[in-house]
């Protein structure tokens, strides 16, 4: 078994780490470390002169160089694009600390005051960089322990989010991403909305960022509200139970319905239990969001060469789910046209466990891009007919709202199936 190494790049990190951890702790304050390959390092908390918490974080980022770069009165740092794309949208002040080994000495930004003061004065395009931007830190930032450099960071810490939401006139967040469907799929006893987004792909790189954006994103299809009956006079807009964010970083991505990442907020002002992601790989919990990267957080375009399938294997694969699919459709429709209804409810109470075992099977077969219409209108059809039977196995609605919400789409659903299957045959 061979014995775990050492590299000069880690060396060289942890140099880096003792140092910033040293002057912290020589103020009273202190500095925790974070997970490793993240954007962010560590923070820094402050106390008060009589050793209390104010409650106040600082983000830090650390950066070690065998050698520092020099330009007149500053440091040269070609800072990594993903980075700040993180500071772009935190909330939390965060400071970028480049450490000089060769000297033993550290200098700092303030991140986010640096982008609006520098990169957003002299070019705005910056945010379409996908590697570095060159940065400069002036020399008289150290990072000492003295104090003009804990004044500083103080004054950061109580000061700097309130500077921060004064710069944002305009929400740095909107740079990175694009609503393309908001969805109201509501149930008489709770109300749930979901959105289908858009996310820059440089930026869809980092899980550091995209945590913070999607706080954001929620809080937007939140506040905007989107209702089904918002056509309808005295239709009220109730606060939702549920918010589902489908999220995407390729168009092809959105029609072949991939999301790179999946999330569930809950209002924490009812009784809520999670529907769609019980298995998640991380809860916000001051936000009540949980989140879920997909496929290990693979790019699209390695999923696609890896589970693609032909379009003959494809056909083959969902032939049973088809069948049963146009079956229901067609069944369904003339069962609850019968003036007795008890078949229909019978029927559907049969067939809800298959309903469900069909809906998910959908989602372990990626078609061809010339099957994907038709993948998605049976995708479709499958989701109500899913629906369909929740609704009715918890009595939610009357009989005329499961025929305004279903069954009247599915004799148009069984058309359209029948068209975009004609076109790929």
């Amino acid at each position: 078994m061979g014995r775990s190494k050492l590299d000069q790049k880690q060396i060289y990190e942890y140099e880096s780490s003792v140092f910033i951890e040293k002057t912290i702790i020589r103020n009273g304050w202190k500095y925790r470390e974070q997970e490793k390959d993240n954007d962010i390092d560590g923070e820094i908390e402050v106390f008060s002169k009589e050793g209390e918490t104010t409650a106040k974080i600082i983000k830090v980022q650390l950066k070690a160089t065998k050698e520092l770069k020099y330009d007149k009165e500053s440091i040269i740092f070609d800072c990594p694009i993903k980075f700040l794309n993180f500071c772009d949208v935190c909330d939390i002040p965060v400071i970028l600390v480049v450490y000089g080994v060769d000297v033993d000495k550290a200098y700092w930004v303030w991140t986010q005051r640096y982008i609006f003061q520098t990169l957003d004065s002299k070019d705005i395009e910056w945010r379409n960089n996908t590697s570095t931007i060159r940065m400069k830190i002036p020399i008289n930032n150290e990072v000492r322990e003295n104090n003009d450099f804990y004044s500083d960071l103080e004054y950061l810490s109580r000061e700097g989010v309130n500077e921060l939401q004064q710069w944002r006139k305009q929400e740095t967040s909107d740079y990175y991403y694009t609503i393309l469907e908001e969805k109201d799929s509501s149930v008489p006893a709770k109300r749930r909305i979901s959105a289908k987004v858009y996310i820059e792909r440089s930026f869809a790189t980092s899980k550091d960022s995209m945590v913070e954006l999607i706080k954001k994103i929620n809080e937007k299809v939140k506040s905007n509200g989107y209702y089904k009956n918002v056509l309808k006079e005295n239709a009220t807009n109730s606060e939702p139970d549920y918010v589902w964010l489908y999220l995407y970083d390729d168009l092809i991505q959105y029609e072949s319905g991939l999301p790179f990442c999946r999330t569930e907020w809950l209002n924490p002002k009812g009784i809520n239990e999670p529907i769609l992601l019980k298995e998640f790989d991380k809860n916000i919990e001051d936000f009540n969001l949980r989140i879920k990267w997909e496929s290990n957080y693979r790019p699209l375009q390695e999923y696609l060469l890896l589970n693609a399938t032909s379009k003959t294997l494809y056909l083959e694969s969902i032939r049973t789910i088809l069948s049963f699919a146009m079956n229901e459709l067609d069944i369904l429709s003339r069962l609850f046209n019968k003036e007795n209804k008890i078949e229909f409810y019978n029927h559907v109470i049969s067939k809800r466990m298959e309903y469900t075992k069909n809906f998910l099977a959908t989602s372990d077969f990626l078609p061809p891009y010339e099957c994907r219409e038709f993948a998605n209108i049976l995708n479709e059809s499958l989701t109500d007919l899913d629906n369909l039977a929740i609704a009715v196995e918890q009595k939610h609605g009357n009989e005329h709202y499961l025929n305004s919400q279903y069954i009247k789409k599915f004799s148009k659903q069984l058309v359209i199936l029948e068209y975009e299957l004609k076109k790929i045959i």
